[in-house]
């Protein structure tokens, strides 16, 4: 996984994770109620009644409040975790999920002989088999576009196993029996692609017009390739939806 990144694949443990902030949020909940409770005896109870709970230095120099002392250093503690495991899973929940193709061909090479030969035992051997819980560490599935997921996931698989494998050897090292196309070739197919395209559209909407004179005729041609270039950039690029509609305005 350290020398192929696109395998990077782990658990994010979904379930598990808000079980335990669910725990710790609990936690925290009886901790506030019994800090409510004693901040109400201390005002029965504490000469300086106008000066409860605040402020700090009131409750440091005076002996009556040392269990309401004690109750916010346990209470900042426990927050303290909470924030930062609250904070994490709010990373983690960014993190992008892996293609079908990518977790099927980790799977494959697990099972193989010449690859992993099912080294993971028992419940470990689980671990990539719950695909909701899967996610890809790095970070390529967000800056791919529809056309580059197609080409990498889809067009290459079926070059190689129709031409490819006679000029693309496999590797035989660590990753046994598996071949590998470097994404820089993939993203440069996918800049030759959406340049011819973006060359191509214009003038073949031109032509297109030029051999109609009808103007009902020609208005759907307009709209037919103002159409057909939204789907081209929807596919070639990762514009956003306003992005897309300020284009076809233009």
């Amino acid at each position: 996984m350290a020398n192929h990144k696109e395998v990077a694949i782990f658990r994010n443990f979904a379930a598990l994770n808000v079980k335990s902030l669910l725990y710790m949020r609990a936690k925290l909940v009886h901790l506030e109620d019994e800090l409510k409770i004693i901040e109400e005896e201390d005002r029965a109870t504490v000469k300086s009644k106008t000066s409860l709970p605040f402020p700090v230095h009131e409750l440091k120099r005076s002996d009556d409040t040392e269990i309401q002392c004690r109750k916010y250093t346990e209470i900042r503690e426990k927050l303290k975790v909470y924030n930062s495991a609250l904070l994490q899973y709010q990373k983690i929940q960014k993190l992008t999920k892996p293609t079908s193709y990518e977790v099927g061909v980790l799977r494959e090479w697990l099972h193989r002989p010449e690859g992993g030969d099912f080294f993971l035992k028992g419940r470990e051997a689980d671990t990539w088999q719950i695909d909701s819980e899967l996610v890809h560490l790095s970070g390529q599935e967000s800056e791919k576009d529809r056309l580059t997921c197609m080409i990498s996931d889809k067009i290459v698989p079926w070059f190689y196993r129709r031409w490819g494998y006679r000029v693309q050897p496999v590797d035989t090292g660590e990753w046994d029996g598996v071949w590998e196309y470097s994404n820089e070739r993939v993203a440069a197919i996918v800049t030759l692609i959406s340049t011819v395209l973006a060359s191509l559209l214009p003038i073949s909407s031109m032509l297109v017009l030029n051999l109609f004179s009808d103007p009902v005729m020609r208005l759907v041609i307009i709209m037919l390739f103002t159409a057909l270039f939204s789907v081209t950039l929807t596919v070639v690029s990762k514009s956003r939806r306003v992005d897309i509609f300020a284009a076809t305005a233009v």
